[in-house]
């Protein structure tokens, strides 16, 4: 399995080409798209309709209004599971935990955890998310800023991997007990990440898009 996973695009218009152009070569199972896409309303129709089967989650920065535009998309993967090949599932969690500038998409640690923590999430599970678990690639001017609820679920749930992206300066991979874990870096920033899965080995390709 190849996947194309970008986060934090910001309605940037040279993402959005250069993320077409990566997807058709064909060399890509499937395009992951870990949140904030975007305000523009008239950015996310483009992008919905050009990547129909993108597997999608809201960010934080998301607005309302584009947030109901992504929900009516195929694989709208917000608090949902899909099967994939290899024996692989995909299960989505967007949104993030409360930040300094209150945006649309922020949940209380309450909430992240009492929704999480009902998904069908097991060791077969691609975890796309925005929010980091804290402690993990969330550092903002010297404060850990990741979820404290989403360090928990993945602890408990043990997810093959996790891919998130939410603060901009940060990128790698990590783990946490058996989980892969994966900041991806911002798509604004012609930046992305290549995931290969090849008999349950995980290899991590950091790109400019």
């Amino acid at each position: 399995m190849r996947l194309l996973v970008v986060c934090d695009i910001h309605e940037e218009e040279e993402a959005l080409s250069r993320i077409k152009k990566r997807m058709e070569s064909n060399e890509f199972d499937h395009l992951l798209v870990c949140g904030d896409l975007s305000r523009n309303v008239s950015f996310v129709e483009e992008f919905v309709s050009e990547f129909p089967d993108a597997f999608i989650v809201p960010g934080n920065w998301d607005s309302k209004t584009v947030g109901e535009i992504i929900a009516k998309s195929r694989h709208y993967s917000h608090e949902k599971r899909f099967e994939l090949t290899d024996g692989f599932n995909l299960v989505g969690f967007g949104y993030s935990n409360i930040t300094p500038f209150h945006t649309f998409g922020e949940l209380s640690e309450e909430d992240i955890y009492s929704r999480t923590s009902k998904l069908n999430i097991d060791e077969n599970t691609l975890l796309i998310m925005h929010c980091p678990p804290k402690g993990y690639f969330d550092d903002a001017l010297g404060f850990h800023t990741g979820s404290e609820s989403i360090l928990r679920v993945i602890s408990e749930k043990k997810p093959f991997a996790a891919f998130f992206g939410h603060i901009h300066d940060h990128k790698g991979t990590a783990k946490l007990g058996n989980t892969h874990l994966v900041k991806i870096p911002p798509a604004k920033n012609m930046q992305g990440c290549i995931v290969s899965i090849e008999n349950r080995k995980l290899t991590v390709e950091f790109v400019v898009l």
